[in-house]
């Protein structure tokens, strides 16, 4: 678990309803919006956005907008909170299935973009994927998820003055040991 990362099994179980993680994921990429917009995208009622979105807000995952007040409407924004999973939770039933649903949420993504038919050649020569396998100690697992945090969080930062030409990019970073026997 990363040094000075809070734990909190009830935002992890927050985090844990499939429309909660859609909302997250529109406010994170498409940008602030009210309950009722985002459920026009989503297809469910504004009822339920506002309820989910109020839950994802008592953990800290979203927060009230104030640079869009218009009259009654209640405008919601992303808010980057970092949470790690409890230990004893990492594999548990709850921390599973989130991990499993987050990362069916990246896939899909990476699914969406291959699919485009006319892509920017100078981004799919800048995007990349990257596997490999280290042999590491638990203390070098550690330092190699800080040092890329570290990275990740300051080009994140960097973005807030950035060129015209930029555009969002999803990072997804794993380390995980590998099962000592595979199938």
């Amino acid at each position: 678990m990363p040094a000075g990362a809070p734990t909190d099994l009830g935002a992890l179980r927050a985090l844990s309803h499939p429309l909660r993680l859609e909302l997250l994921d529109r406010l994170r990429t498409e940008g602030p919006a009210t309950a009722s917009l985002l459920a026009h995208r989503v297809g469910e009622s504004s009822g339920a956005t506002s309820y989910h979105l109020r839950q994802l807000a008592r953990y800290g995952f979203v927060e009230e907008d104030a640079r869009n007040p218009k009259g009654r409407e209640r405008w919601w924004r992303h808010r980057e909170r970092r949470l790690a999973l409890p230990r004893g939770e990492q594999g548990s039933a709850t921390g599973s299935a989130l991990l499993a649903a987050m990362l069916r949420r990246e896939a899909a993504a990476l699914d969406r973009y291959l699919a485009q038919s006319e892509r920017a050649p100078e981004w799919d020569d800048a995007a990349f994927f990257a596997s490999r396998v280290c042999r590491l100690t638990p203390e070098r697992l550690e330092e190699l998820n800080r040092s890329t945090t570290a990275l990740i969080d300051r080009l994140a930062a960097a973005g807030d003055d950035a060129p015209a030409n930029t555009r969002q990019v999803r990072v997804i970073a794993l380390g995980f040991p590998q099962p000592e026997a595979m199938p």
